[in-house]
């Protein structure tokens, strides 16, 4: 066990530094080809293999987001309770993940865009979200330096209530961003994907939250005597899903009301995504709300 921590901690720092190596190259390279793409400039074939390894380097930063999370979810899982910088660090981390599919969809827009000779407003939003992420690689390896997030010895119980709070607060994000997404359906009907923006989009959403459901069922699997949900996890979990089903039902009621003229339109590609992420969200924040009420 002691072995694995160390092992888990020293491939995190090898990827912490690795991805600061990576996001300088990105950010050069970035800087670099802007202003030729925006003048519609030919870019060479060196200059479109460094996008190449843009989108290669992502995917290893992808990598130590995904790796930070399971050390620091590993760490909460020992904790007696969830203090504030694990959770930011969770919080910030599940954005960042998220943000790598954001980093690829916009780059590739950018490039077709290119292409075809249209304007790249897309610019606009890459070096900030990219800002962000490097913020948190370097947050991410100080904490990995200093061992912040190495977690306890395995003869300390295991408390699976962390996990399933953080599940929660991943539920929270993954609706937000889910219902935000929609959102934008409304204000740029015109250009929206069922395929592209619905399906694709919600499931790449939906991916960290699904990823913390198989790590809290992992978790449960691993007990020896299992207990899916204590008395008041039950009765939390009931509240939630009758105050998320109460207030879902509104919403969707206020929603067909509002669009009765328009069913055929784009609320026909919106309402499943609307109605999935604000039940998500709803039932996140209902178990949250109620597991700090003794």
């Amino acid at each position: 066990m002691k072995k694995n921590k160390q092992h888990l901690q020293a491939m995190n720092v090898f990827l912490g530094f690795l991805s600061i190596a990576i996001f300088v190259f990105i950010f050069y390279t970035l800087y670099r080809l802007r202003p030729n793409m925006l003048i519609f400039e030919r870019l060479t074939s060196m200059e479109d293999a460094l996008l190449t390894g843009v989108g290669l380097g992502l995917l290893v930063i992808f990598g130590f987001y995904l790796f930070s999370l399971w050390q620091i979810a590993k760490h909460i899982k020992q904790a007696q309770e969830i203090k504030p910088i694990p959770l930011i660090s969770i919080i910030l981390g599940v954005l960042s993940l998220l943000f790598i599919f954001s980093d690829i969809a916009l780059l590739s827009d950018i490039h077709k865009q290119y292409r075809l000779g249209l304007s790249q407003p897309e610019w606009v939003m890459v070096f900030p979200i990219m800002g962000v992420q490097f913020f948190t690689v370097i947050l991410f390896l100080f904490f990995h330096l200093t061992s912040r997030f190495v977690y306890n010895n395995s003869d300390q119980p295991a408390r699976d209530i962390n996990i399933f709070l953080i599940l929660q607060y991943v539920g929270v994000i993954s609706g937000l961003m889910g219902l935000g997404l929609a959102g934008m359906g409304f204000i740029y009907a015109s250009g929206w994907n069922p395929t592209t923006h619905s399906l694709l989009g919600g499931i790449t959403i939906l991916s960290p939250y699904g990823l913390a459901l198989f790590y809290w069922l992992i978790t449960k699997f691993q007990e020896k005597d299992r207990q899916w949900f204590d008395e008041k996890q039950s009765q939390d979990i009931g509240k939630s899903a009758l105050l998320t089903l109460a207030v879902n039902t509104m919403l969707l009621i206020l929603l067909f009301v509002v669009n009765f003229k328009h069913l055929n339109g784009i609320i026909s590609m919106l309402w499943l995504p609307i109605y999935l992420f604000s039940a998500l969200l709803l039932f996140s924040l209902g178990n949250i709300f109620f597991s700090k009420k003794t």
